[in-house]
This record gives C-alpha cells, structure tokens and sequence, in this order.
C-alpha cells in the first residue's frame, strides 16, 4: 500500500470511528458514555498504529487521548458537561447526549488525526508530544465539529 493508499484509509477509519463515537453520547448513563468514548478513540488509535506498523501501547495510548481530552482543549472536554447534564431529568438528558454525541464525534475525529499526522511523519506512541500536537488538535477539533454538525444536518433533514 502506498502512502496515500494509506492515508486516505486511516481517513476514512477516522470517520468511521468518529460518527460510532457519536453514538456514545446517548447512552443513557453519566460518565458511562465518556468511558464509551474513551473506549471508542482507544480502538481507533490501536487501528491507526496497526495501519502505520507502530507498536501499540493501552495504556500510553489512554494517556494520550486523556492528555488531549481534558488538557489541550477546553471544548473536548465538553463530553464530559454533557454528560453530567445527564443527571437531570428529562430536558437534560436530551441535552446531554446531543452534546455528548457532538462533541465525542469531533474529538475523536481530532484525536484521530493528530496521531495520523503524527504516524505519517514516523512517530510513534512512545514519542508522542502533545503540547506540539495542541495546534493541530484544535483545529481539528474545530473541523470535527463542522462535520458532526453537517452530518446531523444530513440526518435531520435541516440546513444551517
């Protein structure tokens, strides 16, 4: 496989991944589906790492995307709000997941690109910098928010 072969798999691996992350968010049950989204980007990145032949590590790659999570970016912490707004009764619950579901579907579209560029230029897990990754990972992030809210359009039938 070539590497734009492989580039635009691990693409499509991340919007796979990103739109079934996006489903964590309606689980029902507080911190639940945040343990589902971690679980969800952990898959991604073993993936990714066996499409770049780098060696995979659980318990660095749980570091990193905790790192990425709730240090880079306040908005990819978001997922986290949601899902505590859980915890009230009906209007919440539905607002919570919609946030959760949004917000867990850009971050590991944002996860999942920045380790993709970090793969492409040879790195690894266990040379991973996430304050050189910050940049990228919000804007990103920014770009996962876009799609997640273009392919809620899609579902939805509305247009903004």
């Amino acid at each position: 496989m070539n590497k734009q072969q492989r580039a635009q798999q691990a693409e499509q691996l991340i919007k796979d991944y990103a739109f079934g992350s996006s489903l964590t968010g309606f689980i029902p049950i507080p911190l639940l589906d945040t343990l589902g989204l971690i679980g969800v980007q952990r898959v991604m990145l073993m993936r990714l790492s066996k499409l770049y032949s780098v060696p995979f590590s659980k318990n660095l790659a749980k570091a990193w995307i905790a790192t990425l999570m709730t240090g880079l970016a306040p908005k990819a912490a978001t997922p986290l709000v949601g899902s505590f707004l859980k915890l009230i009764p009906g209007i919440g619950t539905l607002a919570g997941g919609a946030t959760t579901a949004a917000l867990g579907g850009a971050s590991t579209y944002a996860v999942g690109r920045v380790f993709q560029q970090h793969f492409e230029q040879g790195g690894t897990l266990e040379n991973f910098d996430p304050d050189k990754a910050k940049g990228t990972f919000v804007a990103e992030l920014n770009q996962g928010v876009r799609q997640q809210t273009t392919l809620k359009n899609k579902l939805t039938g509305t247009s903004r």
